[in-house]
């Protein structure tokens, strides 16, 4: 009888960058707007494999508007962004300022 391997997950692969919530329950939100830091509410790390934080996001509502906020905490010319939509995808590559 042989005994299973345990499969790997693709955050276990470095496939994928694990999410990190800053406030990780409502105590811990309250906490942050008691002290002041009201600003970090909703931010989520997104680490690697070594467990260096990759980009840290969060989302924010303005003027009926939704904003994804991206903050890379590496190179800019690391990050690409992709935004999937129904009928297409539109890319931001490294190095350019507006989608491809």
């Amino acid at each position: 009888m042989t005994q299973s391997q345990p499969e790997l997950s693709p955050y276990d692969t470095g496939a994928r960058c694990e999410p990190k919530l800053w406030q990780p329950d409502s105590e811990a939100v309250a906490e942050a707007m008691r002290s002041g830091e009201a600003g970090g509410i909703g931010n989520v790390d997104f680490t690697n494999d070594e467990n260096s934080t990759v980009v840290t996001v969060h989302v924010s509502r303005d003027d009926g508007m939704y904003t994804v906020h991206l903050i890379p905490m590496f190179s800019d010319d690391q990050i690409r962004v992709e935004l999937h939509r129904r009928k297409n995808l539109v890319m931001i590559e490294p190095g350019a300022d507006r989608p491809v």
